[in-house]
């Protein structure tokens, strides 16, 4: 019963017919439109150029997907602020967003954001995004790097943009906005997305937010209309994760910090981990178990001792 009810919602959703529809949006700063090397602590949360600028400009970018949603017909907008999450004050302007829009709390915790999903996503837009580490583009890096130089998945590798693909597994990756490096790193893991490049480091392109707002709204509103046309990460247990450290850090797995006689079972017990020099791997049965010990694993994480 259960299972046709979703096959039901799901084919609704893709028909806009009969169901509530949802539309998960996942928010970085570093892609948005108009921060570039001249202005970078806008995107240093805290910051005066982050509380003048930066906010601003991932808003304005926010709200052009906003506006091309409610015009699609999307009946509820999730927004993930993922930027130095576990803030109190959020780096959207939040009460600039129209009233359909409903914020992820604790977006730090994995798992959280999916549970604010109910029946299947329309699909999956990420706002303001930057390129792995190593990528290219501005400001690359992977949740933090360094000290995180790379991390695989079943063998694939992955920046944020993968992690929350993973997250919300088979959901459909319907457009990312951001930096071009970011867009062509989306494109590898989903061939079909709608790429929205707001900005280039290597071709010392930074237009003004107000420039991006119509090509965003125009390109998103293309995008759900062409939504069968997308795919989303589709990944087979168990889960294996790997994740390497850049040259300067090793682990330890005798490091010593708070909760680490709950984090060390937790690892190296309950998921089969291991650590070698720059290098950890470990396994799960669910994607949200797997990305748990990734956060468990960057505890373990310490600076090599200088010669």
């Amino acid at each position: 019963m259960a299972l046709n009810s979703h096959r039901r919602a799901r084919d609704s959703c893709r028909a806009g017919e009969g169901v509530f529809r949802q539309l998960y949006i996942l928010c970085d700063l570093e892609g948005a439109s108009q921060i570039s090397p001249a202005n970078k602590t806008a995107m240093h949360y805290g910051s005066a150029l982050w509380q003048q600028e930066g906010r601003g400009f991932i808003t304005s970018d926010l709200k052009a997907v906003c506006e091309a949603a409610n015009e699609f017909g999307i009946d509820e907008i999730i927004i993930n602020d993922d930027h130095d999450s576990g803030h109190k004050k959020p780096n959207v302007l939040v009460q600039e967003l129209p009233r359909n829009v409903r914020m992820v709390k604790r977006p730090h915790m994995p798992g959280t954001p999916r549970k604010m999903v109910r029946g299947e996503l329309c699909g999956i837009i990420i706002v303001g995004q930057h390129a792995m580490y190593g990528g290219g583009g501005f400001a690359p890096h992977t949740i933090q790097s360094p000290p995180i130089e790379a991390v695989t998945i079943n063998g694939i590798k992955v920046g944020e943009i993968g992690l929350e693909l993973a997250l919300f597994m088979d959901a459909k990756l319907l457009a990312i906005v951001g930096d071009e490096a970011a867009a062509k790193e989306a494109r590898v893991l989903c061939p079909h997305v709608v790429t929205i490049p707001v900005k280039s480091l290597e071709r010392n392109w930074f237009p003004q937010a107000k420039e991006n707002y119509p090509v965003i709204k125009e390109k998103v509103l293309q995008a759900l209309r062409q939504r069968e046309h997308a795919e989303g990460l589709h990944l087979d247990p168990p889960y294996r994760f790997w994740l390497k450290v850049t040259e300067n850090f090793i682990f330890d797995s005798e490091k010593r910090f708070f909760l680490r006689w709950l984090a060390k079972p937790y690892f190296f017990g309950r998921y089969q981990g291991r650590m070698e020099g720059r290098e950890a791997f470990w396994q799960a049965k669910t994607i949200v178990g797997g990305l748990s010990a990734l956060q468990a694993t960057r505890l373990f994480v310490k600076k090599r001792a200088q010669a």
